[in-house]
């Protein structure tokens, strides 16, 4: 069971006087600007300020880029800055196949696998939406119905395999 790792830079700050909607456009920014990812969490300051934690993930030679960023967009007075190892589970992106009502063609997914076994699968979410968008559908059932179709395509895959392998020793 390994883990694929690297050295990530994460880096943080509290603000206690920034509206929810320069968090979000804050948030969107250092997405677009290539965040691994970003978080916020609530918490109460000084003199009773409900105030919040922006935490970015970053690639350590783009720390410089997302503190100039929190500084512009928050306002903020400090940064703190610190360098970890994360590990990360082996993924990988397939294209399946997918029918739903009169869409016929293929969705990209994330597989996660661990052990030898797959841990996760999960559609990309614009081209879910694009479907759900095209077939007049709920995102949700759009998703629940991509992914159901994901176990099914790995499912007989692996069958498919595990079928050759024991052809090939006989």
């Amino acid at each position: 069971m390994k883990l694929d790792r690297d050295i990530v830079a994460v880096v943080e700050t509290n603000v206690d006087d920034v509206t929810g909607e320069i968090l979000s456009q804050t948030i969107e920014r250092l997405f677009e600007e290539g965040a691994y990812d970003v978080s916020t969490y609530s918490y109460h300051g000084k003199k009773g300020r409900v105030g919040h934690t922006v935490r970015i993930v970053c690639s350590t030679d783009s720390i410089e880029k997302f503190v100039q960023i929190l500084i512009e967009e928050t306002g903020t007075l400090g940064v703190k800055v610190w360098e970890c190892t994360r590990f990360i589970v082996p993924r990988k992106t397939i294209s399946i196949p997918v029918s739903i009502e009169n869409f016929h063609g293929n969705v990209n997914v994330k597989v996660a696998e661990f052990g030898g076994k797959i841990l996760r699968v999960k559609p990309e979410i614009s081209e879910v939406k694009q479907i759900a968008e095209k077939e007049k559908i709920t995102v949700r059932e759009a998703l629940f119905r991509v992914s159901t179709s994901a176990q099914d395509f790995l499912q007989k895959s692996t069958q498919e395999n595990k079928e050759s392998v024991s052809q090939t020793k006989t």
